[in-house]
């Protein structure tokens, strides 16, 4: 792929090639814990890729990679204000669907900050590990905004929302100034209905160019279990696209059961040799369980081509776990130069961290955390006194040991947390009765406090342990040999903590958290098992 409009053609029939039964597996999820909306590209035998953050910040990690299996953090795109609030202050930010784009030497990515007031905006770099450029607004209406550079015109495409109606309303499709946000032409709709072509909700539009046509890839059905990719093509990018008629490309809405749910909002991709791929997100679910906590993760499959020039993602529209190649991955290369930070290593605030916050990693396994003095809590919405790990496996564990414990009635530990009204926190304080542990279980409405003593002790280790079951919470003296027992405080259960019981497009995240009092953490960690 150039960067230019244009790619080359794909062949005319995967069947015509002789290739072997298999080359390889791809080993699904490619990138693991909550990592929504994938958007790519290649610059030659480079790929980068940008994915959601939500409320937490630094905001739209930029990965890496050059065999499309292995991803690695280099930077991220939004990491001041300018980059994603209007009036370039602190605020909310709730950063959703980024495309990311390489022309003539220059990265280029849109973004939605959905929060109140805000709407699409879009950033540059030379190097997309950054420093990436303020944001450029473009304009408020709807989200998931796209980009195509067609020879000097740049096409902004992006979703609409009809007010009152289900689902949403046509793709539609202006000229753009890059420059100056400003739309050239007016919006216009280039599919023809107010629904999608197998639904009444389209979103997450691409269009490419290649070789004579320009095809529009588009998710439908929602994100949940009827999420799909439908694809569509005409020989102009104004339409009319005419959809494929054996749509949708890919979705496991009727595959009950399987361990992979909601496949949808794709990217192609192609290599140096010509093949194809797609990115796009799924979520993970083990044997009969209907929910899932790890969030919305990347997913990689090949595109196959039919004889008259229409993509297929992975087997037939499925993908698995372990999926059977019969293209080659490409070979893997070395490294892009990477920001060196707690960021990059996976730790995030909710919103811009607060005065204060400091994460120092004296060596991988003793990583301090000191976090500022704030009465606010996990329960609220906006930053907090936390520092935040996604969880990327059902089996995880988690670590932080408080060399001295918080005086009443400030009070700090370790918590479980998919959203403001679904975590679990286990807290310690101590005051003229000694110390105390406090394990809060936030579902909904529904609230449960247990305490009991702390064991004695200037300090104390925290730990989760996390299964597909349940979330375990232990302590023991900071003091202790390997040997010493842990004492268990309580614990709950994992699907209370999903985002189907939350209704939210978020994944577990640990956390550190204090209250009250500013609060130092030693040795702090998490371990996946796959």
């Amino acid at each position: 792929m150039n960067d230019r409009a244009g790619r080359e053609a794909p062949p005319d029939s995967t069947a015509a090639v002789p290739v072997p039964a298999s080359f390889e597996t791809a080993p699904n999820p490619v990138v693991r814990g909550l990592s929504p909306d994938p958007s790519a590209c290649r610059v030659g035998g480079d790929y980068f890729l940008a994915t959601s953050t939500l409320e937490f910040w630094p905001g739209i990690p930029i990965r890496h990679s050059t065999d499309l299996v292995h991803w690695t953090v280099i930077g991220h795109a939004v990491t001041r204000p300018a980059q994603y609030r209007r009036d370039r202050r602190p605020g909310p930010l709730r950063l959703y669907a980024p495309t990311l784009r390489h022309h003539s030497g220059r990265f280029y990515l849109t973004c939605t900050n959905v929060a109140p007031g805000q709407g699409n905006f879009l950033l540059t770099a030379d190097d997309p590990a950054g420093p990436w450029s303020d944001a450029t607004w473009i304009d408020a209406d709807a989200f998931d905004p796209s980009l195509n550079f067609d020879g000097e015109s740049v096409l902004y495409t992006r979703r609409t929302v009809v007010a009152g109606k289900e689902g949403s309303g046509p793709v539609v499709q202006a000229e753009l100034d890059v420059d100056s946000g400003n739309l050239l032409t007016p919006t216009v709709p280039i599919t023809p209905h107010e629904a999608g072509y197998c639904s009444n909700d389209i979103e997450g539009p691409h269009i490419y160019r290649i070789g004579q046509w320009w095809y529009l890839l588009a998710a439908e059905g929602g994100t949940w279990k009827g999420h799909m990719v439908t694809v569509a093509r005409a020989t102009s990018p104004w339409g009319p696209f005419v959809g494929y008629e054996h749509n949708p490309v890919l979705t496991h809405r009727h595959r009950v059961g399987h361990p992979i749910q909601s496949t949808g909002h794709a990217e192609l991709v192609d290599d140096v040799k010509g093949n194809w791929w797609a990115l796009f997100l799924g979520t993970r679910h083990h044997g009969p369980k209907p929910w899932h906590h790890l969030g919305r993760e990347v997913f990689l499959a090949p595109v196959t081509w039919s004889e008259d020039g229409w993509p297929q993602i992975g087997e037939r529209g499925t993908v698995e776990l372990e999926h059977q190649l019969r293209q080659p991955l490409p070979a893997p290369r070395g490294e892009w130069p990477k920001q060196h930070t707690p960021w990059t290593s996976g730790w995030c605030t909710r919103e811009a961290p607060l005065d204060g916050l400091d994460i120092n990693a004296a060596s991988p396994e003793d990583m301090r955390i000191a976090l500022p003095a704030s009465p606010r809590t996990l329960s609220q919405d906006g930053p907090v006194a936390a520092a935040f790990l996604s969880q990327q496996e059902p089996t995880a564990t988690f670590h932080a040991t408080l060399d001295a414990l918080p005086a009443y009635p400030a009070h700090a530990g370790i918590a479980v947390y998919a959203s403001s009204g679904h975590y679990y926190l286990l807290t310690v304080h101590t005051g003229r009765d000694g110390s105390w542990l406090r394990l809060t279980r936030q579902v909904g409405d529904m609230r449960q406090v247990t305490s009991m003593p702390a064991p004695a002790s200037a300090g104390l280790e925290m730990r989760i342990s996390g299964t597909l079951d349940r979330y375990s919470f232990h302590v023991r003296t900071a003091d202790a040999d390997a040997e010493q027992a842990w004492l268990e405080v309580g614990s709950g259960q994992t699907s209370l903590l999903s985002a189907e019981t939350s209704q939210s497009y978020s994944g577990a995240r640990f956390c550190v958290y204090a209250n009250g009092a500013a609060t130092p953490f030693q040795r702090v960690g998490s371990t996946n098992c796959l």
